[in-house]
């Protein structure tokens, strides 16, 4: 093989190995979660969430702010959790003791890293996770939060309480100690 045909060869390769990799930067930035737009109690939550970061955006976080969840999964809950953004509620639920569906591990899981995310919930996402009666996780991953307030945000609500405040208070790790009745 002449030294021209090797320099070919060698260029060639390198350039389908470049182009190879720009494909998967691109497939990887092109990633966007699968928000739960068809989970029944997502437009109800969403429509929430709007009139709370009008609220927001208004007068800013006060203790007076909270968001009632009577109504989520019809009531059939132990354990509600808000999250916002740059938060893992994947880890919060395991640690509250949840059983979690393959199906939901693998979605949330995929949503904290893969398109370069940072967490499992963006910057302006928002996610309930709850605990039904038999002990099962689910989770309402949202396109849209409640605004800026909402980053960080990690509020859980024990029945018979379904009002969970919005402002620091009984946060996630108060639960994690306790055993769920």
């Amino acid at each position: 093989m002449d030294r021209r045909r090797l320099v070919f060869l060698s260029l060639t390769g390198i350039a389908a190995v470049f182009g190879v990799g720009v494909a998967l930067l691109l497939y990887e930035l092109s990633y966007k979660p699968t928000y739960d737009r068809e989970d029944p109690d997502y437009r109800r939550y969403a429509e929430a969430f709007e009139v709370l970061r009008v609220k927001l955006d208004q007068h800013g976080l006060t203790e007076a702010d909270d968001l009632d969840l009577a109504t989520l999964y019809n009531g059939a809950w132990t354990t509600a959790c808000l999250f916002g953004g740059y938060t893992m509620p994947l880890d919060d639920m395991r640690r509250l003791g949840a059983n979690i569906s393959e199906r939901d591990r693998v979605r949330i899981t995929d949503a904290g890293w893969r398109g370069f995310r940072l967490a499992q919930v963006e910057e302006h996402e928002m996610a309930i996770a709850y605990i039904d009666r038999s002990n099962s996780a689910h989770f309402i991953h949202f396109a849209t939060g409640i605004g800026p307030e909402g980053q960080h945000l990690r509020q859980c609500v024990r029945r018979p309480e379904t009002r969970l405040p919005l402002a620091p208070g009984r946060v996630l790790g108060d639960f994690s100690k306790e055993r769920r009745q």
